[in-house]
């Protein structure tokens, strides 16, 4: 058996048993070790969890970039010729046709101001998979009254004292050919309740069937006013994605996205979730090279006599380093195994369960989210390793190197 192993192990446990404040310190240094592990997979499972299910939302929610005419004077073959030609960009995933329009709904309870947004069969089917809590949109058994239907977020819905099966009369804004602005109203039916958690959405859109907006201005089939896109992945640190695309459309047309200024909150609110991760791992990293620096001094002090005596025996310093290097190991092993068992299983009972709830207005879910990634618990593991036998490393090696064998002598 290898003799700083044997030697560590004979005599760190059997030392603090006998010494009360030794004993004390070790559990104090083991306990910082636990806790600092299983803060810091919790931290990146759920940093990293809030992060992924709130790209995932901004993803699916609507297009990261919309295309509008500068006039509203174009056919059905202008939306062809686009379609064919720009959906093949890289970055590009699917071009949906919408259309958008400021409404007015008034019932007894209130009257506000929302947005329409219309759109075909076709539409991205992820939205209602995700976001329609309640009730359907496109009902294809009675599809000749699905011009009819809306959908309404559950937050408009209690607002307007709305519900499925609802009755709601919208006016839409109208202008004759001299100019004078009219309003055009129509009867829908309220067929279904969504729920995104992201107030800028749910507090003013009202989904509908495009094809109703059609009859109303008297547009040709497959007419619309704008193009959503959806692109492939969430690309919120390449913000000259709108040059990219401006520079592959027709003059014509304007282009906003989802970087723009005006929501280039989403974006950074997006980004802080790096920045907490990071933050917080340094803090936990800081108090545990504290934690072990202290642990390693009280330790040296504690085996002062015991450093003298191997020396007196003949023991090179690289000898009595090792053993040093293994107390802490015989600390710190433990720690590594209680801290990853409570870490990982509060992980599998949060991400199962959902036993932590959240407000879904605030934090857009309901519950934490968690990203188990093997990955990251190993570099958590492996970097607070590193840690804790950097910080004992030096410290041991030149404070051992420095205490003569006579002083030692002399003190005892």
């Amino acid at each position: 058996m290898n003799f700083e192993w044997f030697f560590s192990k004979k005599t760190i446990w059997k030392d603090s048993s006998k010494n009360r404040t030794f004993r004390t310190i070790v559990i104090i240094t083991q306990t910082t070790i636990t806790f600092g592990l299983i803060l810091s997979i919790l931290t990146f499972s759920i940093g990293f969890g809030f992060k992924n299910i709130v790209k995932d939302k901004l993803l699916n929610i609507r297009g990261q970039v919309f295309l509008e005419k500068k006039n509203s004077d174009f056919h059905d073959e202008n939306i062809f010729f686009f379609k064919k030609k720009y959906i093949n960009l890289n970055y590009v995933e699917k071009v949906y046709k919408i259309f958008e329009k400021n409404i007015i709904i008034g019932t007894n309870k209130k009257t506000e101001r929302y947005i329409y947004k219309g759109l075909y069969e076709d539409y991205n089917p992820i939205f209602f998979k995700y976001f329609l809590v309640e009730g359907n949109f496109f009902d294809k058994k009675k599809n000749y009254d699905c011009n009819k239907n809306i959908i309404l977020s559950k937050k408009i819905s209690l607002s307007l004292g709305l519900n499925i099966g609802s009755n709601v009369k919208i006016d839409f804004l109208f202008f004759k050919e001299n100019g004078v602005p009219s309003f055009v109203s129509k009867k829908f039916i309220v067929s279904g309740l969504y729920e995104t958690g992201i107030p800028e959405f749910d507090d003013l859109y009202v989904i509908g069937n495009i094809k109703s907006i059609q009859n109303i201005y008297g547009w040709k089939k497959d007419f619309s006013e704008k193009f959503e896109i959806f692109l492939s992945s969430f690309l919120y640190k390449k913000e000259n994605i709108k040059k990219k695309i401006f520079k592959k459309i027709p003059s014509n047309f304007l282009v906003k996205t989802i970087y723009d200024k005006k929501n280039r909150d989403i974006t950074e609110w997006i980004n802080v979730f790096d920045k907490n991760i990071l933050v917080i791992s340094f803090i936990i990293f800081i108090s545990l090279v504290i934690n072990m620096i202290v642990f390693i001094l009280i330790l040296l002090l504690e085996r002062i006599r015991t450093i003298g005596i191997l020396k007196t025996l003949g023991a090179q310093n690289k000898v009595i380093q090792k053993i040093f290097l293994f107390y802490v190991l015989q600390t710190f092993i433990p720690s590594l195994i209680i801290g990853n068992t409570i870490g990982i299983t509060l992980l599998i009972l949060q991400k199962k369960f959902h036993l932590v709830l959240l407000d879904k207005i605030q934090y857009f879910v309901d519950f934490v989210p968690i990203c188990i990634n093997i990955s990251h618990i190993f570099i958590i593991n492996l970097s607070i390793t590193f840690i804790c036998f950097l910080t004992i490393f030096f410290p041991t090696l030149f404070i051992i190197n420095k205490i003569p064998v006579i002083k030692v002598v002399e003190f005892e």
